[in-house]
């Protein structure tokens, strides 16, 4: 199939508006659409540290690349990469990210939950289950890359999250009748609040995975699973997928409608005054795993 823009053979085709894209074209559209998202949050300013959460996989590698690009010509931002490594058997998340951090010619920092907590996400599997373990996973993961950035004086921590993670998100919550979950969550990390930005939220997630390959040399790991989902998400997201391929926009309208009601929400009344995360009935969950695991907030 030729590209919509020109007689190049294409490699994507865009569901959601008809257009087959070649890779000079398919780069072009992705990088508008990211630099657009970072115009109008406001998310690059003089003397900002950017730290890219590096996670081995070709979104987060994707995401290095064209920050990397976006700003090498600017003496006022500078660009580093965090790894946390979960401790998956089998999978060498650091040395993954380390080469494609290198490859950049940036500096790159490393942790792991085994080091700083005594735990591999391996084991939290093996001991809660794969839905508690994605929970508890993701508490620890943001915890020590908020300690990582704050260490090395990053300003902001960016990390590739797609359409799909955020309509997802915000339809599971939706059915179980907790939306707040997605409007009030957290923007920043860390008890020093370093914020986060999130320049490809209006790409697909297989768009963000092929330009990973595109622009990035060697194999990619697949994506963390601490952002695994639960049963009812993922019987969900089955649901959302049927919708999805017959109204190819359905996940953009569902992201665009939480960004916008989260930009109007005022704050949450539940909001525990130790980490800034929401509470339930029964406390603050993240607070719990912490407890847990042996850990202040961060």
């Amino acid at each position: 199939m030729q590209c919509s823009a020109c007689r190049r053979e294409a490699i994507v085709f865009q569901p959601y508006s008809g257009k087959h894209l070649c890779p000079v074209h398919f780069t072009r559209d992705l990088e508008a659409k990211a630099k657009r998202t970072i115009r109008t949050h406001g998310w690059l300013r003089p003397g900002d540290t950017i730290a890219v959460m590096l996670e081995g996989d070709a979104a987060s590698a994707g995401l290095l690349f064209f920050l990397f690009g976006l700003i090498r010509n600017r003496r006022d931002i500078r660009l580093c990469a965090i790894t946390v490594d979960p401790g998956i058997s089998g999978s060498p998340v650091a040395e993954r990210a380390r080469a494609i951090a290198e490859g950049h010619g940036i500096p790159w920092f490393t942790g792991s939950l085994a080091e700083r907590y005594g735990i591999t996400l391996d084991r939290l599997i093996q001991d809660e289950g794969q839905d508690a373990a994605a929970r508890a996973c993701r508490v620890l993961t943001t915890d020590l890359l908020s300690e990582i950035a704050e260490s090395h004086g990053v300003t902001r921590c960016a990390i590739a999250t797609s359409v799909d993670e955020i309509a997802e998100g915000f339809f599971s919550d939706l059915l179980t009748g907790t939306p707040e979950q997605t409007i009030f969550s957290r923007k920043s990390v860390g008890r020093s609040g370093i914020p986060v930005i999130r320049p490809f939220i209006e790409i697909p997630a297989a768009e963000l995975e092929r330009y990973g390959q595109l622009h990035v040399p060697g194999n990619f790991l697949p994506a963390a699973p601490c952002t695994g989902t639960s049963g009812f998400a993922r019987d969900a997201n089955e649901a959302l997928n049927t919708y999805n391929s017959r109204h190819p926009a359905a996940r953009f309208a569902l992201a665009n409608l939480a960004g916008t009601l989260s930009g109007i929400a005022s704050d949450h009344p539940s909001t525990c005054p130790a980490c800034g995360e929401l509470q339930s009935a029964g406390g603050c969950p993240a607070c719990a795993i912490r407890e847990k695991y042996r850990r202040g907030t961060a």
